[in-house]
């Protein structure tokens, strides 16, 4: 697992400038470290598994300008529709949060500009980690779907992506809609994390939409997606249950009733989409927990 996550930060720091890194422990930063949280006028810091370090560089103007030019690989013009959802995701499937001062007009967000905070959160091929659901949810045949629910920066798309891999190479023909390129983090439209053998990715096509062509163009068996968060979504999940297509999906909870209140969600639980639900949590060594729960339909 070290070897994985060593790579996905080596892969990462090509992108970024030299002196974020001054007088910082590679090694020790390549197995425990899960983000870089960069905040102008302040010291960078690396929050890790079970806590987290200050490094020794500031964030400048400059610095934070040459962060974001390395991470969209000198394209920054490219991914402002991007940049105003605050987000983006970087080669490798890195999800990179932003923030600083926005510039409205009539009520709508037009551009981000004067970046000010950046979340860079490290992509981790895990395999072995969705062992749990594939032993207790699928491996007497279950055909259901399941819902993967926790808070944010818990490990949902590390899961998914194992889940599906799993699942696809023990022969399930698999499609993922990854709307965001986290889950496959394709480049040049082949992923570069391993998703299964039998898996086919539409990436970084709006989720509802690469739901619907995905299912009527390859057929899968199996559909895989990334934090459904609005009835489009939704229905686009119904939709491929009503053809047949069983669905892994996460979703932002805290628990199943939690999800619950949340119409579309409620809409999928009830509408048999899911059988199953596994809710991560992480415990205070920053080790994960999953607690899998079947669904009263």
């Amino acid at each position: 697992m070290a070897n994985a996550e060593t790579n996905a930060l080596v892969g990462l720091k090509k992108l970024l400038p030299k002196e974020l890194f001054y007088n910082t422990d590679m090694d020790m930063l390549g197995a425990e470290c899960e983000e870089i949280r960069i905040r102008a006028g302040r010291n960078v810091r690396f929050v890790l598994r079970g806590g987290e370090i200050a490094g020794s560089a500031v964030a400048t103007p400059k610095l934070c300008r040459d962060v974001l030019e390395g991470l969209s690989e000198h394209s920054a013009p490219a991914i402002e529709n991007e940049l105003k959802e605050g987000f983006f995701t970087a080669r490798g499937g890195c999800r990179v949060g932003v923030c600083g001062q926005m510039y409205t007009k009539n009520g709508l967000c037009e551009r981000l500009w004067q970046i000010s905070g950046f979340n860079i959160r490290i992509a981790r091929q895990i395999k072995g980690c969705a062992d749990k659901i594939i032993r207790e949810v699928y491996s007497c045949g279950n055909a259901g779907g399941l819902l993967v629910l926790s808070i944010p920066g818990t490990g949902k798309t590390t899961l998914l992506r194992d889940a599906v891999r799993q699942l696809s190479d023990g022969g399930m023909s698999a499609a993922v809609a990854d709307e965001r390129g986290e889950i496959a983090a394709c480049y040049m439209g082949a992923p570069t994390l391993d998703v299964g053998e039998r898996t086919d990715v539409m990436d970084m096509c709006p989720k509802a939409e690469g739901i619907r062509k995905l299912v009527r163009s390859m057929s899968p068996r199996l559909i895989v997606t990334d934090e459904i968060g609005t009835k489009e979504e939704a229905d686009a999940l119904l939709d491929a249950k009503n053809c047949g297509t069983v669905a892994i999906a996460s979703a932002h909870a805290t628990s199943v009733e939690d999800a619950l209140r949340r119409e579309h969600i409620r809409a999928l639980i009830e509408g048999g989409c899911f059988t199953h639900a596994a809710i991560i949590t992480r415990l205070a060594d920053g080790a994960r927990d999953i607690a899998i729960e079947k669904l009263a339909l």
